[in-house]
């Protein structure tokens, strides 16, 4: 799986110095871009000549591609026949694939689609719900490290040390919570994501 933003990334969005290589930093985008790929139902990144084999029902007309956008289809296979393009089947870029002299032949088959699909470069919408989402889980694990790990600390006061902490009546706040209370995306990111999200 491809990671939809970079360390330079998140350093520019935080503006502080991230270390090359920084495994919490890593991780976190990892985190980030996996939550976007499940939340769309699709790879984002672009894939080239991926191999799809779908079951079809008889005499339906179109498909639809699971992965968009569509920017090339290589062949179309229906049943061991190489379909020609243009005078067999149509397709468009929301992944819809029409076959042109009716609908596919009688009775379930196989058809084997040889595409290209997805984004040569990540759009900057998409980029920037990683790089936030990746900056939460980031200083999330910041402030789990600064309080070693405990969560729900409110205050700490030195001389002869002091720490008081967030009284569990405080309900579930990231703060009473720690780290794992960190969303992963708001819902304002989702509303971005639909745009890219694929209908089951």
């Amino acid at each position: 799986m491809a990671a939809f933003c970079t360390e330079s990334d998140l350093e520019a969005f935080l503006q502080v110095s991230i270390p090359d290589g920084n495994a919490s930093a890593l991780a976190a985008i990892t985190q980030a871009s996996a939550a976007i790929q499940n939340y769309c139902r699709q790879r984002i990144e672009q894939v080239a000549a991926d191999v799809l084999t779908l079951t079809v029902e008889p005499y339906r007309s179109a498909l639809l591609l699971p992965e968009q956008p569509v920017t090339a289809v290589a062949s179309v296979v229906e049943d061991g026949t190489t379909l020609v393009v243009g005078d067999d089947y149509r397709w468009t870029a929301s992944g819809l694939l029409v076959r042109v002299t009716g609908p596919w032949r009688s009775g379930w088959q196989e058809v084997v689609v040889t595409y290209t699909h997805g984004y040569a470069v990540i759009p900057d919408d998409l980029k920037g719900v990683c790089v936030r989402a990746a900056a939460r889980a980031y200083q999330a694990g910041l402030r789990a490290a600064a309080g070693g790990g405990i969560a729900g600390i409110a205050s700490e006061q030195l001389p002869d040390y002091s720490v008081s902490f967030v009284p569990e009546s405080a309900g579930p706040a990231a703060s009473s919570l720690g780290a794992s209370a960190a969303p992963i995306l708001l819902p304002s990111e989702r509303q971005i994501l639909d745009r890219y999200r694929v209908s089951i």
